[in-house]
């Protein structure tokens, strides 16, 4: 038996089945997304209470995705460094590029940009901000490995709604 198989969690195969292979959390109980959720963030070392991730229904199906606590935990677990690389304009888009760098010596580079034409005033600044800060965390999912959707990119995605969910499940009761 390998190692991999004793020291799951009853049920485990079960959530990576259902989840893991088709990527939808829709079908699963309170009490499994609650669990799901919960493994997650025990695998990632974030902490769960801080609501790292919500989810979103795209395409018809509910996935989660990475809220700003996920990637500040992610940076300060993992030691990623980040430096803006550049600022640019391209036909009314504002385009930040970030690399982040770990511990090891690995480095990635990812975009944010965000549509700046005719803005101004606050509404202007806001959108410099907004792609620094895609920028910044699609970097750092990305440097980690990991294939999550950033919130900042969710009302980008045509389709795509947050989900509210009504789960009287607490985390830390699940089990």
């Amino acid at each position: 038996m390998s190692e991999l198989t004793t020291t799951r969690p009853a049920g485990a195969d079960d959530l990576i089945e259902q989840v893991g292979i088709p990527g939808d959390l829709a079908n699963l109980t309170a009490r499994q997304r609650a669990a799901y959720y919960a493994k997650v963030c025990s695998s990632l070392g974030l902490n769960p209470y801080s609501r790292p991730f919500d989810y979103l229904s795209i395409q018809g199906k509910q996935i989660l995705y990475a809220r700003k606590d996920a990637t500040d935990q992610l940076r300060s677990l993992r030691r990623v460094s980040l430096v803006i690389v550049s600022r640019e304009i391209v036909n009314d888009v504002y385009v930040v590029t970030a690399r982040a760098t770990l511990p090891d010596g690995r480095t990635d580079e990812e975009i944010g940009a965000v549509a700046i034409g005719g803005l101004k005033g606050e509404l202007y600044a806001n959108a410099l901000m907004k792609a620094s800060t895609k920028a910044k965390r699609r970097v750092t999912l990305s440097v980690c490995g990991l294939g999550w959707l950033d919130e900042t990119e969710v009302e980008t995605i045509p389709g795509a709604e947050r989900v509210e969910l009504d789960d009287p499940t607490p985390i830390g009761q699940v089990g």
